[in-house]
């Protein structure tokens, strides 16, 4: 283990190339947000080390530094940590201390050179820097469910700490999430989002991982164990947040959190089960596409609805197809339910011809595509808000799809939601009406039957009346 904590790990080595790639102008942007899950020692390399490496004599050497941090105590020891570096390590650095000035959150060098540090929301007024540093800004739940610590730390960045950079300066924001509306998340809402470099790294990888790492796999695995991660996920809100970086809302706007039922086990679902799939496609790889997304989920006898599981990946048709008949093959449900612009508008001739080839036929109805994505949802949230929707708590990536049904319909992606919103569509068209049972005729009406002449009209005409009237008595309703 020691080795491995002397040793920079794959998610170090590019918050290295990171900073020197930026500091020297081989980015195309001088602003850059780090997000990862808490213990993955970014602030040694942002807060610790690259203040000591900033100042020497071939980097920046007359350049001043402002570092923060959600605690002043913090921050400081982080300056003391770089100080310190600076004073042991001068001959490699080549750079000395001002003895007058070498407090550990205020020091400076003989080369015109220093740094300071405060805590988020304290005073900097009369300070100037060339590089700005914020390292975790919220330090605790409270202050992230806060919305007047939330408020207080956009005003103080935009009146005090924006304007202590010097133009033509570099900022860090380092932090894991923990609220969607905390200052990451106001910033990437913000007119400047594109002026950010954004680099998130999940626990869990998913596509297009900044470090290369396959889908679902953990982040520095010689240091977090399977343990930690499956203890991080038994709080969906906080995998979300703290380890994926994608924080939850707290409510929900269009489906409440209240609303939102979960079982614990496959052993809690009913028997009997009639089983549907509702799907949204994408058929592109790229990173800024949604998902195509399948949910297999059964209706129970008391009509309620018992989401059992999912496929959602980014693929193309082929692999979208192929994903199709292997669910089709397993849970053979009664009707697949997917938009016209999916089928028929896409990839009917070649879905029909590999239902020849494995002979796997999927009953598929296609729905009319509202525009209004709130719109197609309307019929499933209806069903969640009558608390008649159960979601599984543990499919191991619940805490993605309750982050997506909270975050509808501002959400970055909504894939999962679209095809809730298929089962909700389908089913409301299988909703029973009214039931017409058959009448018995009154005694004046069989006595007009009895007494009209009987003829071939008259008996097909009463065979067809019997017939109906069984057919009604044995409906499964």
């Amino acid at each position: 283990m020691a080795k491995v904590e002397r040793e920079p790990a794959r998610h170090h080595l590019l918050i290295i190339n990171l900073v020197d790639d930026l500091l020297h102008d081989r980015l195309d942007k001088r602003k850059v947000m780090i997000m990862m899950p808490p213990g993955s020692a970014k602030s040694t390399y942002t807060s610790q080390l690259l203040p000591a490496w900033f100042c020497n004599p071939e980097q920046y050497p007359s350049d001043s530094m402002l570092a923060c941090s959600h605690s002043f105590s913090l921050v400081e020891e982080f300056g003391r940590l770089a100080r310190d570096m600076v004073k042991e390590e001068a001959n490699v650095l080549g750079v000395s201390l001002d003895p007058g000035a070498s407090a550990a959150g205020d020091w400076r060098t003989m080369q015109k050179g220093g740094y300071f540090c405060a805590g988020v929301g304290g005073g900097i007024a009369g300070r100037r820097a060339k590089l700005g540093l914020i390292d975790d800004y919220l330090g605790s739940e409270a202050e992230a469910q806060s919305k007047v610590t939330r408020d207080s730390q956009w005003h103080w960045y935009w009146n005090d700490f924006h304007w202590r950079l010097v133009p033509q300066s570099w900022e860090f924001i380092i932090a894991n999430r923990r609220h969607e509306d905390d200052l990451i998340g106001r910033l990437l809402n913000h007119k400047t989002a594109s002026d950010w470099l954004i680099i998130k790294l999940p626990m869990e990888a998913k596509d297009d991982d900044p470090i290369g790492r396959r889908v679902g796999e953990r982040l520095w695995p010689e240091w977090f164990t399977e343990k930690q991660v499956e203890d991080a996920k038994s709080n969906p809100r906080t995998w979300s947040g703290l380890f994926q970086q994608e924080p939850t809302p707290e409510d929900g706007d269009f489906f409440k959190k209240d609303n939102i039922l979960t079982y614990e086990s496959a052993k809690s679902l009913p028997d009997n089960l009639r089983h549907y799939v509702g799907s949204d496609y994408a058929f592109r790889k790229q990173s800024t596409n949604d998902f195509t997304c399948f949910v297999h989920a059964g209706l129970d006898s008391s009509r309620r609805l018992w989401i059992i599981d999912w496929f959602w990946r980014r693929v193309n048709t082929l692999e979208a197809v192929e994903e199709m008949l292997r669910m089709a093959g397993r849970v053979h449900p009664l009707c697949w339910w997917a938009g016209k612009e999916n089928i028929t508008g896409s990839i009917a001739p070649f879905l029909y011809e590999k239902m020849r080839e494995s002979n796997i036929y999927i009953p598929i109805e296609e729905l009319s595509e509202a525009k209004d994505k709130e719109q197609k949802a309307q019929a499933i949230k209806g069903r969640v808000e009558s608390r008649t929707v159960y979601f599984p708590s543990f499919h191991p990536k619940w805490a993605e799809a309750l982050h997506q049904l909270l975050s509808f319909p501002n959400g970055l992606h909504d894939d999962f939601v679209d095809a809730m919103a298929k089962l909700g569509q389908g089913l409301s068209k299988m909703a029973p009406g009214k039931r017409n049972v058959p009448t018995v005729p009154s005694n004046d009406e069989l006595q007009e039957m009895v007494n009209e002449p009987i003829t071939m009209k008259w008996i097909e005409s009463s065979h067809s009346r019997r017939t109906r009237n069984q057919e009604i008595l044995l409906t499964d309703w």
